[in-house]
Parts: C-alpha cells; sequence; structure tokens
C-alpha cells in the first residue's frame, strides 16, 4: 500500500506553474500539476489517453475547438491525439491530476522520431554570461543535461559558445515531440536546475521552437 500527500507534492515555481510525477509506471503515469493565476499550460496533442482532475482551484480545459470549466469533483477524459490544454483565468491557484493510461500499441519512445514526419526543435539564448561564470556555467550545462537526458522523449542537448570575444551563449535541444518536451519544460527538475543558473547570467534566457523537417549531412569519403 502506497498513500500520496497531494498537499505536499504540489509545486509552484518562480515561473507561476510547475509539476511533480506521482506515479511513474509502464501503463500509469500520474503527475499533479500546479498553476498560479494566469498560467497555462500550452495547447499540444495528447500522447496517450488521458484522465484530468482538479484537486483544487478552476481553470479553463480545451480539447479540439471544445472549452469547459472545472473544478473539484469531476473528471474530463482526452482521447489520444486529441489537443489540450489548460489556462488558470482565475484568482487563486490551480491544482490538478494528469493521469495517463498509454497502451501497448501507443507511440513508442524507442525511436527518435517515433512515427513522426520531424523532431521538436528548442534554441535557447542564454543572456550573456556574468563574468568569470564561464566555468561554472559549462559544469551546471553539462550536469543539467544529464538530468534531461533521463526524460522520456529526449534526444540531444548541445551547447553553442560565443566567439571573437562574446559572453552570448545559445542551446539547442532536440526531443521526440512538443509532448515530451512539455513534459520536461513543466517538471521539478527544469525549475530547479533553471533555479540553479540564474546566479551565473544577466538575465532570463529567450527560448525559441521549431520542428526539424529535412536534414542535409555531407557524405565521408
Amino acid at each position: 500500500m502506497e498513500m500520496i500527500d497531494l498537499k505536499s507534492r504540489e509545486v509552484f515555481s518562480h515561473e507561476g506553474r510547475g509539476v511533480a510525477a506521482l506515479v511513474e509506471e509502464e501503463n500509469l503515469k500520474i503527475r499533479q500539476v500546479g498553476l498560479e493565476p494566469g498560467k497555462e499550460v500550452p495547447v499540444h496533442k495528447a500522447d496517450a489517453q488521458v484522465t484530468l482532475q482538479v484537486v483544487r482551484g478552476e481553470g479553463i480545459f480545451t480539447s479540439g475547438k471544445q472549452s469547459v470549466r472545472m473544478g473539484p469533483g469531476k473528471l474530463l477524459r482526452i482521447p489520444e491525439g486529441a489537443s489540450m490544454g489548460i489556462r488558470n483565468d482565475s484568482t487563486k491557484p490551480l491544482v490538478f491530476l494528469v493521469i495517463k493510461t498509454p497502451t501497448a500499441t501507443g507511440p513508442g519512445r524507442d525511436s527518435a522520431l517515433a512515427g513522426r514526419s520531424g523532431t521538436f526543435v528548442n534554441l535557447i539564448d542564454f543572456a550573456p554570461l556574468k563574468p568569470k561564470k564561464e566555468e561554472a556555467f559549462h559544469d551546471w550545462f553539462s550536469r543539467s543535461s544529464e538530468v534531461f537526458a533521463k526524460h522520456p522523449g529526449f534526444i540531444s542537448r548541445t551547447l553553442l559558445g560565443p566567439i571573437e570575444g562574446g559572453r552570448r551563449y545559445a542551446a539547442v535541444v532536440e526531443h521526440e515531440s512538443k509532448e515530451t518536451f512539455m513534459d520536461m519544460h513543466l517538471s521539478d527538475d527544469r525549475v530547479e536546475l533553471f533555479r540553479q543558473v540564474e546566479p551565473l547570467v544577466l538575465g532570463p534566457s529567450t527560448p525559441h521552437f521549431y520542428q526539424s523537417l529535412l536534414i542535409y549531412r555531407k557524405r565521408g569519403k
């Protein structure tokens, strides 16, 4: 028997949202998501059958062209492949459970592309580093990459360094899909690791999102 205290597992980062993984099994994944007023989970496709249940607060839950306001006491089921998004338009925090029940016939995680036409790419522009923080930043990037690599759907994470005396760095993050990237982006790991890098840079990072469509590589001689 295992009892999970939902209140103690609530997560709200400095960005106003967070996620805690409660159950991680092959055919059952339960996450608890917290959204401060005005925050949202962007619209994305469900990569499994999803059941949503509000723990406290209320917000707008969208799937396709339909939107409903939901609070505690109700369940909302989203079929695999359908679009879904959540927005807290209230004045109080919204906490809800995301219950996923992947099937054996669902999209596999072993393939980098998993049957998709492209790979989800996040290009991060970091703010300039503070003086004499290069070594600490390199160390942070290596440690954080090892953590992010453990998340489902991760493909690669590449650090791009400045030239000609610059202090700005960039990173290219490849994920299997937007859905797996968002799972990582809302995770406790991401919140904690980006909190650790804040003392090293002179401001927030700027993300840009793309989909990899065509790759051309010169053949070896």
